[in-house]
């Protein structure tokens, strides 16, 4: 159940604010560099370092920091958070760069921590564990650990980095069997808005270790993780493609995939493409199947049999990993998802309904009509299921803050395009093709109101779909944390707990 705001602040008490007369924020960053005895970690603009650490994946993300901090330790975290509350620095926190709304890994006229220097990866086999700081990019976790025949529940894309995609939850092809990737954390290295640094796991600081589980950043810095390892099983993937002929064919296939979700080592997303040729639309469907086990491609496992077996006319196949590892796999899709366009993405989530995903795409198309000579303009349209396995498997390993309790559909809307000077049009196309959505799902009585953060337009209501349980655990943590509201006030962009301001 959605909480509204004002049941939330009435319920929560919980009005906070980080005090102190804000500073100028090129005062910040001379104190910044003062306490730091003038070294290299301050980064200044109209630099080639400040250029390579503010480049991100999605150019619509980029911002203008007043300078960069780049902490080679917790211990530089510690001393950077006590200066920025005790002068009330606004900052932003950067691991991967690979978020597309602008303010949540990035900032204008404000300090960027950038944790790049975070970066060890130490594996443990003897606690079939691994640590990874938040500084890494997935690539050289898969890397570092699959030579010893195990894997972990990383993301998909290996150039993805690891903090904010796991705080915000973690969509994984392991999902069905270990959950969520931040499911799969053993312990949180954290600096709080005191300078503190703590561990968080099941037996300290137990609540806090639940909290940062989809938190996201509003408890504190995770500098580090220590995550479970699995075993490598063989990664084989393939790429179907699906003329618009073959859409009702496809979606009925898709609707059973995510009612029945019945083999947990099979994960499809769901595709449609949309672009412009001769002024006219081209829509292209495709299903992206992964099997984390042997699998025969000529004689595919059931569940993923009716999109490959010919029982849907299909427009091609092409094989895009076989009898991999996850890494291997990860380091192909970040070959093809090339960084450096224009692009950005929100996100809805319905109970399964076929009906529905079908009113979603003539929406999808019929809004893009008054988008289609914009510049380069081309948008997808994907969807994948969380199922009631994926939601068992993360419960199995403690919890989480997400709040989901019933299988759901994940869509997201992701226009692309060329000049920074459409950038406002196309966060309007993606704002009215999912304020559709929400309608005729609310209309059709399927409307979730769970929106998972990493694919989360800046506007959406974000967190407050949790639910009322664990958004009352997530202000009480806060309480506890971070009373003064640093994460909440300092740090400006990303999803924040409800009902604080």
């Amino acid at each position: 159940m959605a909480l509204s705001f004002a049941s939330i602040l009435l319920g929560s008490s919980l009005i906070l604010q980080a005090s102190g007369t804000p500073l100028p924020t090129s005062k910040c960053c001379n104190l910044l560099d003062a306490e730091f005895r003038g070294g290299e970690k301050v980064v200044y603009p109209q630099t080639s370092e400040y250029e390579v650490l503010n480049t991100y994946f999605a150019p619509t993300s980029q911002q203008t920091p007043s300078c960069i901090f780049t902490p080679s330790d917790t211990s530089d975290i510690s001393r950077a958070i006590k200066l920025f509350t005790r002068h009330s620095c606004k900052f932003a926190i950067r691991s991967g760069g690979h978020h597309y709304n602008a303010g949540w890994a990035s900032i204008d006229n404000g300090i960027l921590l950038s944790l790049s220097n975070l970066n060890k990866v130490v594996y443990n086999p003897s606690s079939n564990s691994v640590f990874v700081g938040s500084g890494n990019r997935w690539r050289k976790v898969y890397d570092i650990v699959e030579p010893h025949g195990v894997t972990v529940v990383g993301a998909q894309n290996s150039d993805v980095g690891v903090g904010g995609f796991l705080v915000n939850g973690g969509i994984s092809y392991l999902a069905d069997q270990y959950g969520w990737a931040v499911d799969n954390v053993r312990d949180f290295e954290v600096v709080t808005a005191e300078g503190r640094v703590l561990h968080a796991n099941r037996y300290e600081n137990k609540e806090l270790f639940r909290a940062f589980k989809g938190g996201s950043s509003n408890f504190g810095v995770v500098t580090g993780f220590t995550l479970d390892t699995v075993k490598s099983n063989p990664v084989n993937s393939a790429y179907v493609g699906f003329p618009a002929s073959s859409y009702d064919a496809f979606i009925n296939a898709a609707y059973q995939y995510c009612l029945k979700g019945e083999d947990p080592k099979s994960q499809i997303l769901f595709i449609s493409f949309l672009s412009v040729k001769n002024g006219a639309f081209s829509v292209e469907n495709a299903a992206s199947l992964i099997y984390t086990d042997v699998m025969d491609l000529s004689n595919p496992p059931k569940v993923l049999a009716p999109f490959m077996d010919g029982t849907i006319p299909s427009s091609g196949a092409q094989v895009m990993g076989r009898n991999g590892t996850l890494g291997s796999h990860g380091h192909f899709l970040a070959e093809i998802q090339k960084p450096g366009g224009r692009t950005t993405r929100q996100t809805i989530s319905i109970l399964p309904d076929a009906r529905l995903l079908k009113q979603f795409q003539s929406i999808w198309i019929k809004t893009a009509e008054e988008y289609k000579n914009v510049e380069g303009f081309k948008a997808d349209l994907l969807f994948q299921p969380i199922g009631k396995k994926w939601i068992v498997a993360g419960n199995a390993k403690g919890g989480n803050s997400m709040g989901l309790t019933e299988p759901v559909i994940i869509l997201w809307v992701q226009p692309h395009w060329t000049s920074a000077m459409d950038d406002e049009t196309m966060a309007d196309f993606a704002t009215r093709v999912i304020t559709l959505f929400e309608k005729v799902a609310k209309d059709a009585k399927k409307l979730s109101n769970f929106e998972y953060l990493n694919y989360a337009g800046p506007k959406q209501s974000l967190m407050a779909g949790y639910g009322t349980e664990s958004i009352r655990r997530l202000q009480s943590v806060k309480r506890q944390y971070d009373p003064r509201n640093v994460f909440g006030t300092l740090l400006p962009g990303g999803p924040k707990v409800p009902g604080l301001y």
